[in-house]
């Protein structure tokens, strides 16, 4: 065990070596208790370590949902006969004898008087010899207050071993839970109190009874062990102060999350960059949200959707301070805080605000348990971790809490010119520039005001529409752009009311755009049609391939086909091989398939139609030829269905609009 581990629970394992090495059956057992995640079922698998150095036998059971002794005979059995009890083995009730009803009289106030029976069954487990010598036999039962096995039938059924068998038992367990849970067991009339039975059977079992203290160190330590980069490894191990460092700062004990934090640690180093390994800056900030957001997740005081609230919660804690200076510091203190806003105040050193990566890939770590290495790769080179002369100056005043004031003026000053001479191309970076433009000016660190600013940004978005910069397809799917952030970065600034504006001039300007360009995107897309079938159905079909490719316009909700004129649809179509123009059809067909499409795509009706018109007059002139009945087969199946789908929903919405 580790030196920590001697000073803490120290006592506990010299009594344990005490208890273990009696050459005679002590007649009692010995419960380690303490709540849940306080490192007692690791304190005890440290000690059978210990044990099995020393060759000596025991067998360890945890109690976790079982509902029945023969599941914990069958788990006995598990560990005595390993090879009986593998899969290719039978297992028959002929080798466990199974169990016999009886009952065990207990007397619970010494009177030499049976105070009560209790119903139990008593095993007749046929132990090897080792385990009926009293001097080597060690039985542990964990998670006692877990086990769905009636509490009192439960400890009758343990003392049997110990007054029987005269085994030696460790018991593992949450008291405060066991008290608890025996309160709500059902209790016959005229019988004492659950809760009462058991402090009596309590004292008749158990001899000795210890607090498990929670031993930090040495469980990190052995977690740390366990894991295979050994980068990884020496990380953790360097950062000890700092991990215990937080779980004090958070007051929370509990191991199974360390645990837990540490995999997590290795599978996120693992998916870093090897630049990126070697800034010890950017792993040390990853582990710090990281061992916050486990904890109070784990510990129900957020949820993983809630990561991205945590900025609002911060700005509104932020504006409540600074609007109640004029009431005192008395009237602040009174006020109460949002659970989130009690998160942000336990670890004010860490940026739980605008999270790195970002709040969305934390949120999808945690809730869905995915690692997104794309946006994770995305957001380092744009992080203040990598900034050099190559780095954007617009990504360098996102960053702003790392510069120095001549830097920071120099900067934005240079971002203003670049905006004013309409450098910037993407939308995304534009409204990054507008929110720091707002945030700017609202914090007075910004000459001009949040109106003119919200003007400026207007005019820029007209230019880029006028300009033909403007995207036909949304703009989650094309430029990667969220309501939040672009580019794995936040937008600063949304939560201002011009923010919301501007979004939604850009939605607005945005349709404009698509009715202005669709008919040039049509004739693209024929032209894509007869070049690249399969980026063709990704563009017109949702089902199959979107956001396979961000890059590739999707137009799986804007009626472009009925831009693409019918008669050059069919030629370039007919000119296609047979398996080719199969495709092109079932793509048709599956693009209006789903129950919730856009009403926009029935515009298309009456171009399919049209095109089953001139395959149609195509089957005609192959009456009799193989060719033909191929085409009339697939009309049949892939057009008239796709038409008639559109039928009905037309048919739908014109009875709604009724």
């Amino acid at each position: 065990m580790s030196q920590e581990q001697q000073t803490i629970n120290g006592h506990i394992e010299a009594y344990l070596d005490y208890y273990c090495n009696l050459s005679h059956a002590p007649g009692f057992a010995v419960l380690l208790q303490g709540p849940w995640g306080s490192g007692k079922t690791w304190f005890i698998n440290q000690y059978r370590e210990k044990l099995k150095e020393n060759d000596r036998k025991c067998l360890y059971i945890s109690l976790y949902g079982m509902t029945s002794f023969s599941e914990i005979e069958n788990a006995f059995f598990q560990q005595l006969h390993p090879m009986l009890s593998s899969k290719g083995m039978a297992i028959t009730g002929k080798i466990l004898k199974g169990l016999l009803k009886g009952a065990l009289k207990i007397d619970l106030n010494n009177d030499n008087k049976d105070d009560g029976t209790l119903n139990l069954q008593i095993p007749e487990i046929n132990l090897p010899e080792y385990l009926r010598d009293a001097d080597e036999s060690i039985l542990i039962f964990d998670d006692l207050e877990r086990c769905k096995i009636n509490l009192i039938n439960l400890l009758g059924y343990i003392n049997f071993f110990v007054e029987h068998q005269d085994l030696k038992v460790l018991l593992i367990a949450n008291e405060d839970e066991l008290v608890k849970n025996s309160r709500y067991e059902v209790v016959n009339e005229g019988e004492l109190a659950e809760d009462s039975k058991y402090q009596v059977i309590k004292e008749k079992l158990i001899g000795k009874t210890f607090g498990v203290s929670l031993d930090f160190e040495g469980a990190l330590e052995s977690f740390v062990t366990m894991i295979d980069n050994s980068r990884a490894r020496k990380i953790l191990s360097d950062n000890t102060d700092l991990i215990k460092f937080f779980y004090e700062q958070a007051r929370y004990e509990n191991l199974r999350s360390l645990k837990q934090i540490v995999l997590d640690f290795e599978r996120i180093f693992n998916a870093l960059p090897e630049k990126a390994k070697e800034k010890m800056e950017l792993v040390q900030d990853l582990l710090k949200l990281l061992i916050a957001f486990s904890i109070e997740i784990k510990r129900g005081k957020m949820l993983p959707k809630n990561i991205g609230k945590l900025r609002e919660a911060y700005s509104a804690s932020l504006g409540r301070r600074i609007a109640s200076q004029s009431l005192g510091v008395s009237q602040v203190d009174k006020q109460e805080h949002t659970p989130l806003q009690e998160v942000l105040n336990r670890y004010p050193s860490i940026n739980l605000r605008d999270p790195f990566p970002s709040d969305l890939w934390w949120q999808t770590f945690f809730d869905k348990g995915v690692l997104d290495t794309e946006e994770l790769n995305q957001s380092i080179l744009n992080s203040k971790y990598f900034q050099n002369e190559n780095t954007p100056n617009w990504v360098k005043l996102w960053n702003f809490t790392d510069l120095s004031d001549d830097d920071f003026e120099s900067i934005i000053r240079s971002v203003e010119l670049d905006f004013s001479n309409r450098k910037y191309l993407e939308i995304g970076v534009v409204k990054h520039v507008f929110g720091l433009f707002l945030m700017f000016s609202d914090a007075g660190l910004y000459s001009k005001s949040k109106g003119e600013v919200l003007k400026d940004a207007k005019c820029y978005i007209d230019y880029l529409k006028d300009n033909k910069q403007f995207a036909i397809a949304a703009p989650s799917v094309i430029d990667s752009i969220t309501d939040d952030s672009y580019g794995s970065l936040g937008f600063q600034g949304k939560d201002f009311e011009e923010f919301q504006e501007l979004s939604s001039y850009i939605n607005e300007t945005r349709k404009l755009a698509q009715e202005e360009g669709l008919p040039a995107a049509g004739q693209d897309l024929l032209t894509i049609m007869q070049c690249d079938f399969w980026k063709f159905s990704r563009m017109i079909s949702i089902s199959r391939y979107q956001h396979e490719d961000v890059l590739i316009q999707e137009y799986h909700d804007l009626p472009i086909l009925k831009y693409v004129d019918p008669i050059a649809f069919i030629t370039a179509f007919l000119q296609m091989d047979a398996e080719d123009k199969r495709r092109i059809l079932a793509s048709l067909c599956e693009r209006y398939k789903f129950a919730n499409i856009s009403p926009k795509l029935i515009e298309e009706l009456e171009w399919l139609k049209a095109v089953r018109h001139l395959l149609q007059l195509e089957v005609e002139n192959k009456r009799g030829k193989v060719s033909g009945f191929v085409l009339l087969s697939y009309s049949q199946h892939y057009l008239d269905g796709a038409i008639g789908k559109l039928e009905k929903d037309k048919s739908q919405l014109e009875a709604k609009q009724q």
